[in-house]
């Protein structure tokens, strides 16, 4: 009993002293620098290690602290708080590194691929194969390389990062994650288990599961026989509305990523998390994803590789497996898609949701189907391309191809009220009746013809600037839509051919090449057949300025607005100020159209608009460097032809103007809004005449105006309010009745020169009153002074008193005729001063006829006085 005491003390003690020898006996400070010097030998990577120790028993094992690894010349990509590890003896003695479990705590690890190579961190520790030849020592021996090889690696507290300078799509610019554990184990066996905890931006993640053997994975030199098999379990956040997905699969070629066939399937409520991670492949707001996709790789495209920065051939091919990734199956449910809102001038944001996209294989069709929101409105699309293969070939294959694409988008109905309620709550619910559009044809990179027909019984316009809420009844459109080729990434060229259109307000067809690319210029021809703009109704959800808006309207120039001259006054755009203008006017009231070359004739056979029929209207815009002209080629009002241009040229400094008229017929409205005055005059307006100017700024083109312009409307209509003080003693009963009375005419001609206008030859004739004057107005203020000789004919007895008439912005000053003002040459006039007035303004110009003077209401008595002021009868 004693001698086995013995023993088993001597036996202790031996034990002791093998452990604790390797601290006596061996110099550690000059073993860390033998492994240093011999890790960089044969991995050309520079090892730094703080306080180390090694052990012999119960097993050979290694610890470290602030262990750094970086690449000569390089800045660090490991850094670690402690290192420790445990290694077979057995495997010493064979020159062989044999890691049991390789232990890593606090370590921030980063992944570069820098634009210099020698500092791209991209899985470092591989870009030298085993079987590569060791570096010589100083003294010109050159040592074998050890083995080396992991049973087990964990990591615990580890901050992740990567950054990418060389980032051409197919991997994330950059980004960090925290790495809560990392266990690996079974490292050398054909199926180690993986076990990844972390969080991203404080949300949890988990990846669970099995790989093949590593050294197939990681080295270029192992055999590739048996498929690799790889499956993962993934998570993403906590609680209830965990996200979840598998990765299922096998490779050929683990080293090279080749012969991938893989399934994705899961359920992610929300992307937010993924977006962070992904930001350039995921732009849009997803939600709701869940479904199943199957791929395999096209190993066609595995030679093209991106060398810089690459180490070798496994970083590389992960770099490029995304783009060489091609679907066999795909059964996809996407909750919502939300665009933010401001592409193509369009306020409202597109929301699309119950998104389903389903191809049994890639030979089946690929069909998409869901919903859309586009502001007030819903729609129903369903999609369908003639094979998921071609589809993918056709958007993404190297080589021209086309797919067949069928679309249908239909809008979901509802009753007309919600189009007309007032209410906000109620208005948002706006939607469409028995709308349909149908897409058809081949697409591809290489160009696409697409046939579009489609048809409403009521379609309402979207949220698009000066046709927000337009009204379309009974409309039908057939027609063709050719895409060019995509080049960079966007659409080198948009044209519509052949488009029919037919609807109660307009019809006709419109051939045009469309403005995608940035200097791309608007080329078409469109001919109406009829255009009825009485017709023309607003849903009362748009503002009044969307309805009519005459481009550049505190310009002198006159632009046709797209709405009706109908309905409650609009009011009135401020003057123009004096305040400082943008470098270029015509980009501050075009945008970019404004750079944009144009060639665009219109021609109309019937246009009818606030009450004015057109026949065989001819025009054509035309813009070049700068310079826009719109030309009146062809074309009447009843049988009066119209003839005229307007120019706008910010080719150079100041900005010129000018317009010619000889004549051109106008509604009342537009005018009136055109001058920056309230709308009061209704019905058409001849204009003969030239105007020019140049400068600037706004308030400098009002004061550089120069030229002559005749104005003259005949059988129109004027505002009460407006003839009420100029009545007299009629006064208090020219207010009664409707709001407006019949105009027989209102004349003047205008004359500009030094931000003055002067008006002579003016004329005003309504039932049996009438007025005529001449006056002045400053452009700079929009300020006028008239003097003014109203004539009542009331029962047999005549009232004419000289007035003095000032106002600006709307209101207006009446009062007596200033004795040194020089007075009104009332005989010029004539016996009809509506003629006179007329004949001056048109300036020998054919014209509208003008009514002939109601002669027959001055009898007496109250019917009598009555009609003379436009009640019982307009």
């Amino acid at each position: 009993m004693k001698k086995l005491a013995v023993i088993l003390i001597g036996l202790v003690v031996v034990l002791t002293g093998i452990s604790l020898a390797p601290q006596f006996l061996i110099d550690q400070d000059h073993l860390r620098q033998r492994v240093m010097v011999a890790f960089q030998r044969q991995t050309g990577l520079e090892l730094k290690m703080g306080e180390t120790s090694f052990q012999l028993l119960p097993w050979p094992s290694f610890q470290a602290t602030n262990v750094v690894l970086t690449r000569p010349g390089c800045t660090p990509f490991v850094a670690a708080r402690s290192v420790h590890a445990d290694m077979s003896l057995l495997a010493i003695l064979n020159r062989e590194i044999s890691f049991q479990e390789f232990t890593v705590k606090g370590a921030g690890i980063m992944l570069h691929r820098a634009s210099e190579k020698n500092c791209s961190t991209w899985l470092p520790m591989l870009s030298q194969d085993r079987g590569a030849v060791a570096l010589p020592d100083h003294d010109g021996t050159v040592s074998p390389r050890w083995k080396v090889s992991f049973g087990g690696l964990h990591l615990t507290d580890a901050e992740l990062s990567w950054q990418d300078d060389l980032s051409d799509g197919h991997v994330p610019a950059g980004g960090h994650l925290h790495i809560i554990s990392l266990d690996m184990a079974g490292m050398r066996s054909a199926s180690p288990w993986v076990d990844l905890q972390g969080t991203h931006e404080h949300t949890p993640f988990t990846l669970r599961g099995r790989v093949g053997p590593l050294s197939r994975l990681v080295s270029a030199s192992a055999e590739q026989k048996d498929p690799w098999a790889f499956s993962l379990g993934m998570t993403l956040g906590a609680g209830e509305h965990q996200d979840h997905a598998t990765l299922d699969g096998t490779m050929r070629d683990a080293h090279h990523l080749r012969g991938v066939n893989v399934t994705l399937s899961g359920r992610w409520s929300s992307l937010q998390g993924m977006r962070h991670l992904f930001p350039h492949a995921l732009p849009a707001d997803l939600g709701q994803l869940e479904g199943t996709i199957r791929f395999h790789s096209d190993d066609d495209m595995s030679g093209v590789a991106a060398t810089n920065g690459a180490d070798m051939a496994l970083t590389d091919a992960l770099l490029h497996l995304p783009g060489r990734l091609v679907p066999d199956q795909i059964h996809v449910h996407l909750g919502s898609v939300s665009l933010p809102a401001g592409a193509w001038h369009v306020a409202a944001p597109l929301q699309l949701s119950d998104i389903q996209i389903d191809a049994d294989s890639a030979q089946a069709p690929l069909v998409l189907q869901g919903q859309a929101v586009w502001g007030r409105y819903a729609w129903l699309f369903h999609g369908e391309a003639e094979s998921l293969q071609q589809a993918r070939a056709a958007a993404f294959g190297s080589t021209p191809a086309s797919v067949g694409l069928k679309l249908n988008v239909r809008g979901q109905d509802k009753t007309l009220s919600s189009l007309f309620n007032r209410n906000d709550a109620v208005r948002t619910d706006a939607r469409q009746d028995n709308v349909s559009f149908d897409l058809q044809g081949q697409a591809g990179r290489q160009g696409s013809t697409l046939t579009l027909v489609g048809q409403a019984a009521l379609l309402q316009l979207p949220d698009i600037r000066g046709l927000s809420g337009l009204l379309v009844h009974d409309g039908h459109v057939k027609g063709q839509l050719v895409m060019g080729p995509v080049k960079d990434g966007s659409l080198s060229s948009l044209s519509v051919r052949d488009m029919e259109f037919e609807s109660q307000e307009a019809g006709g067809i419109l051939s045009a090449d469309l403005p995608v690319q940035p200097e791309a210029g608007l080329t078409g021809k469109i001919h109406l057949t009829h255009v009825d703009g009485d017709r023309f109704t607003y849903a009362p959800i748009m503002t009044p300025a969307d309805a009519v808006v005459p481009a550049g309207s505190s310009s002198p120039a006159v632009t046709a607005p797209a709405g009706p001259d109908k309905g409650t006054p609009q009011k009135p755009e401020a003057a123009p100020s004096a305040g400082k203008a943008p470098e270029n006017l015509l980009v501050q009231w075009f945008g970019s159209m404004a750079n944009r070359p144009f060639d665009v004739d219109m021609m109309a056979d019937r246009f009818h608009v606030a009450g004015i029929a057109y026949q065989g209207l001819h025009l054509h815009l035309l813009g070049l460097e700068g310079r826009l002209s719109l030309s009146v080629l062809g074309g009447s009002v009843q049988d009066v032809p119209l003839s005229g241009e307007v120019v706008l040229d910010g080719s150079g400094d100041p900005v010129r103007m000018g317009m010619k008229a000889s004549p051109l017929i106008l509604p009342a409205g537009w005018v009136q809004m055109a001058l920056n005055q309230p709308v009061t005059f209704e019905g058409p307006v001849q204009l003969d005449g030239a105007l020019g100017t140049e400068g600037t700024q706004q308030a400098a083109l009002w004061q550089a105006l120069d030229g002559q312009m005749g104005l003259s409307l005949v059988d129109g209509r004027v505002h009460r309010d407006v003839l009420a003080p100029l009545a007299g003693p009629a006064a208090s009963l020219l207010k009664m009745g409707a709001g407006t009375m019949g105009l027989r005419c209102f004349a003047g001609t205008a004359k500009f020169d030094h931000g003055q206008a002067q008006f002579s030859d003016m004329a005003l004739e309504v039932k049996h009153l009438s007025v005529i004057g001449q006056g002045t107005m400053k452009l700079d203020d929009m300020s006028y002074t008239l003097q003014l000789m109203p004539h009542v004919t009331l029962v047999g007895a005549d009232f004419a008193t000289p007035l003095t008439l000032s106002g600006q912005n709307g209101t207006f000053h009446i009062g007596t005729q200033d004795r040194d003002q020089t007075p009104l040459n009332t005989a010029s006039f004539g016996n009809d001063a509506c003629a006179y007035a007329v004949q001056q303004a048109r300036a020998g110009q054919k014209g509208l006829a003008l009514p002939a003077r109601d002669e027959g209401h001055s009898g007496g008595g109250a019917g009598g006085i009555l009609r003379a002021l436009g009640l019982g009868g307009n």
